[in-house]
């Protein structure tokens, strides 16, 4: 239970590029341009972020259960896979534009 979920820094988990340009698309919208590049602190953030929201689902899911028995078989199947897929996209979508419109500014 204590080891890590994802370590998104490790891996390429994430799509940096998207998360890039939607942090640009939502400075254009939500904060009039203020920004105009995407620093590596900003995406270790979101990773961050998305790894805590991760382990806090998985946290939910093991509360007061004995420790799980390692399945043979994948119980997920693709369509499960591809809706999770959308609901993450969204989630970190969410979580991309909540820290542009948490940023200073700087200036």
């Amino acid at each position: 239970m204590s080891e890590p979920i994802l370590d998104l820094a490790s891996m390429r988990f994430l799509n940096e590029s998207a998360i890039r340009s939607h942090a640009l698309r939502c400075s254009a919208r939500l904060r009039a341009n203020k920004f105009t590049r995407v620093g590596e602190d900003f995406l270790d953030e979101v990773k961050a972020d998305v790894e805590a929201v991760l382990r806090e689902l998985r946290n939910k899911a093991t509360l007061h259960m004995p420790p799980a028995l390692i399945p043979n078989e994948s119980f997920v199947t693709g369509v499960l896979k591809d809706r999770a897929a959308v609901i993450l996209d969204e989630l970190v979508g969410r979580i991309v534009q909540n820290k542009v419109q948490r940023q200073p500014s700087r200036g």
